[in-house]
């Protein structure tokens, strides 16, 4: 049976198999799930991240893609070799970038980058890239003219009294009317996997502009807004038109990993928070053990947020 394609997210779950490349959708509105069989351009590639029905995705070689799992379209981008780092910028301090008709990746070169800054998750909004390090600085990036161009949009400072250095990692998220949301992830679960039950796990707060400087204050109710939020891959929707999904509550990705003695033991799971419950449910959970010496599997990466398109 054919799933029915709507505008309500799907949660794209890479195969537990190292042999097998099957991918499972998870739709979040009527909690069912399907298999696609393998899809030949994810055989050997990372997907890091989606955007309108589009994944983006970068194989063993270093050529990176965009490609519509559904229909199979796939358009090529120029290869990463030179650089390859765009799909972890919250490792690496360097952000690169590419444009239409560009045949090499550009790195992204501003007064706001010359810094020492360590970058931790993006998001493109309003013909802006926005970016966020991992003490909390906002950056807001245009790349539509000859040269970008770069404005700091939220200091580090006004965090400082919410989030303590290295107690949480924020992702950045933006509504439909351009308000600007960051979820503050408690940072003690990429040391050790555990079931998060507490309200401070999890932060939410919204950036208000005043006189003097930017603020984050907390948010307590996102009425039938709702959060789905991963690295480099954070979404709003509005839940009033989509039947099944319920609003205010903030839905996490999360992978990570823990030693084991027959080789690496990887945890992935996605996650529902209602904010007006106080209360944790969990959508998805998988464990895996990568054996020592073994291929790098296709589920070796965390679920991803996926709006079904067939354009």
């Amino acid at each position: 049976m054919e799933p029915v394609i709507s505008p309500s997210p799907w949660l794209l779950l890479p195969g537990d198999s190292v042999e097998q490349h099957n991918s499972t959708f998870l739709c979040l509105a009527d909690n069912s799930s399907f298999t696609y069989p393998p899809i030949p351009q994810l055989r050997g590639a990372r997907c890091l991240g989606s955007h309108a029905g589009w994944l983006v995705i970068a194989d063993r070689k270093r050529k990176v893609s965009l490609l519509n799992p559904l229909t199979g379209n796939q358009i090529c981008l120029p290869s990463h070799v030179a650089r390859w780092n765009v799909d972890r910028v919250d490792l690496h301090r360097e952000l690169t970038y590419t444009k239409s008709g560009d045949d090499k990746w550009n790195l992204l070169e501003t007064a706001l980058t010359e810094n020492d800054r360590s970058w931790n998750d993006i998001m493109h909004h309003d013909g802006k890239f926005y970016c966020i390090t991992r003490n909390g600085e906002v950056v807001a990036f245009d790349l539509s003219g000859v040269n970008p161009t770069a404005m700091l949009v939220a200091q580090s400072s006004a965090l400082v009294s919410i989030m303590p250095a290295g107690t949480y990692c924020p992702n950045i998220a933006c509504s439909s009317t351009g308000e600007l949301f960051l979820v503050l992830k408690s940072a003690s679960h990429y040391a050790l996997p555990y079931d998060a039950t507490k309200l401070e796990d999890v932060i939410v707060l919204r950036l208000q502009y005043s006189e003097d400087q930017p603020r984050w204050d907390v948010v307590k109710d996102l009425g039938n807004m709702s959060l789905l939020v991963g690295t480099g891959n954070s979404i709003s929707i509005s839940t009033e038109d989509l039947r099944g999904m319920r609003g205010n509550c903030i839905y996490l990705t999360e992978f990570f990993w823990a030693a084991h003695f027959e080789g690496v033991q990887l945890y992935r799971k996605a996650r529902m928070f209602d904010m007006k419950k106080g209360r944790w449910e969990c959508l998805y959970s998988s464990t895996n053990i990568l054996p020592h010496r073994g291929k790098i599997p296709v589920f070796f990466q965390p679920p991803f947020w996926f709006t079904p398109s067939l354009l």
